[in-house]
């Protein structure tokens, strides 16, 4: 090989490794670039990876903080509810308790108003029974019909233990007022002492004479079947009376009845003493042979 052959072949080689080494560079500085580019992108990818975690981790430390704070409000609400729980438990424990003394209190208001019922009744009298009996003129004794009357009574009086009896005496209007205010007071006094000896106590039974103090309305009033068309001899009958009313503790008989007005001589309208003339007339005077005693 020449030396023009071989400067030749080393110019190719040499200008080959020229465009090797230039190839080289410029594929080095290509790859450099492009990693430069991935690695801005990477970075940036990072930091925005980054921004977000932080982001995330905020979010959730107030998430937790957020639980932690709802956890304390249920420990307290739980707690209050315990509490109320605890006291509604007081409260029904004492609203039962309550409820038992009100119910043992209804129970003793019930049964004291019974008793004030029961007291207030016997104190409040009613008329039970209702009954006259008539005398002859100037007369006091009770005869064998007016016995029969009071017996009826007597038998109602034994029925009722705390029962009281009235006793009024009357005349009629023939002779002195005193005179006829003591008979009165006799003829009461006689219905009394039947009664007495036919155990009735003494301290159940009041009585009075009011002698000729009665008017032709009470007449009428107190005596059963009174004939107002009467004559008035058969109304001055009627009018030498005692009026003997039964009354009974609580509610009892809370009607009266009057029984027929029993005459001394057996029939139900007395009749004057046939043996004064005196006492048929209006303008009678006392009997002249018993001036200190008039006959009534």
């Amino acid at each position: 090989m020449t030396n023009s052959g071989k400067s030749r072949i080393v110019i190719a080689i040499a200008s080959i490794l020229l465009v090797l080494a230039a190839s080289g560079c410029a594929t080095k500085k290509y790859v450099s670039k492009q990693i430069k580019v991935v690695d801005q992108r990477v970075n940036t990818l990072q930091a925005q990876t980054n921004q977000k975690f932080e982001k995330q981790q905020g979010e959730i430390s107030y998430l937790n903080e957020h639980l932690t704070t709802t956890d304390n409000k249920l420990s307290a609400v739980a707690s209050t509810a315990e509490q109320a729980n605890a006291t509604a438990g007081q409260a029904l424990q004492a609203t039962q308790t309550n409820a038992s003394a009100i119910q043992a209190n209804a129970s003793d208001i019930n049964t004291h108003s019974t008793e004030l019922i029961k007291l207030k009744n016997d104190f409040n009298y009613t008329l039970a029974e209702s009954s006259n009996v008539t005398f002859g003129f100037n007369k006091w004794d009770v005869d064998r019909d007016a016995k029969t009357a009071l017996d009826l009574m007597i038998q109602k009086a034994a029925a009722n233990p705390r029962s009281v009896i009235e006793v009024v005496g009357y005349t009629d209007e023939i002779g002195p007022r005193s005179y006829n205010l003591t008979l009165s007071r006799r003829r009461a006094e006689a219905v009394a002492r039947y009664l007495v000896q036919n155990n009735v106590p003494l301290k159940s039974i009041s009585l009075i004479g009011l002698g000729e103090e009665q008017t032709p309305q009470l007449l009428a009033a107190e005596v059963e079947n009174f004939n107002p068309s009467a004559s008035k001899k058969e109304i001055r009958g009627l009018a030498r009376r005692v009026r003997i009313r039964l009354y009974v503790p609580g509610a009892g008989l809370n009607t009266a009845s009057a029984d027929p007005t029993t005459a001394a001589d057996g029939s139900n309208t007395a009749s004057p003493d046939s043996t004064t003339a005196t006492d048929g007339s209006n303008t009678a005077s006392p009997d002249a042979t018993t001036a200190a005693d008039p006959q009534k």
